[in-house]
């Protein structure tokens, strides 16, 4: 899996798991429901730390709960474009 489809599995893993909306974790976040969609759909490529940090606040987790999980950091990495 690639690092940036394994940050995306995650933000949708993390959904669930926290059981909350797409729009409602995006508006606690400070972002757009259409950003956060674009991330998922990836057709806003992958998200800025920035980001993942402001989602990561929004449920009360830390950034390394974030990328501490098998998937991401078994990732394959992929030059930028």
């Amino acid at each position: 899996m690639k690092l940036s489809e394994a940050i995306i599995k995650r933000i949708s893993d993390l959904a669930v798991e926290h059981k909350i909306a797409i729009p409602k974790w995006s508006m606690r976040a400070g972002i757009t429901p259409t950003t956060m969609y674009g991330i998922l759909k990836r057709t806003s490529g992958c998200p800025r730390l920035q980001t993942i940090k402001l989602l990561c606040d929004a449920i009360g987790i830390t950034l390394g709960e974030f990328f501490n999980v098998d998937y991401i950091n078994n990732a394959e990495y992929e030059e930028e474009q």
